[in-house]
C-alpha cells in the first residue's frame, strides 16, 4: 500500500525520479506459528515510471517489482534498501 507519494524530482542528469513508499502488512507462518509481518520501504520511479505513477494516490494498492539497492553509501543509508522499480501495477 502506498504510504507517502514525493514529488517527482530531475536527476542532474535531467532523467525524471520519484520517490514512493510503500509499507506491507501480512500474517506469515514461522514455524507453524501465526506472525504479524510490517515492513516499509522506499520505491525509486526512474524516466517513464514516473509517468506510470501518474494518478496513484496515498492507501492505493500496487504490486511493484525491482531490483534491491543500497540506499547510499554514507551513514545509515549503507544499511537501507530501497526498491529500484522495473514494472508497477495497480491492485484497486
Amino acid at each position: 500500500m502506498i504510504v507517502t507519494l514525493e514529488k517527482v524530482a530531475l536527476t542532474p542528469a535531467g532523467v525524471p525520479r520519484q520517490r514512493v513508499w510503500l509499507e506491507h502488512r501480512s500474517r506469515q507462518l514461522e514455524d507453524g506459528h501465526p506472525r504479524e509481518v510490517q515492513a516499509r520501504i522506499a520505491v525509486i520511479l526512474a524516466g517513464g515510471m514516473t509517468q506510470q505513477a501518474q494518478g496513484l494516490k496515498e492507501g492505493q494498492r500496487i504490486k511493484v517489482t525491482g531490483c534491491l539497492s543500497r540506499a547510499g553509501y554514507k551513514g545509515d543509508a549503507r544499511d537501507r534498501l530501497q526498491l529500484l522499480a522495473q514494472t508497477l501495477q495497480s491492485l484497486n
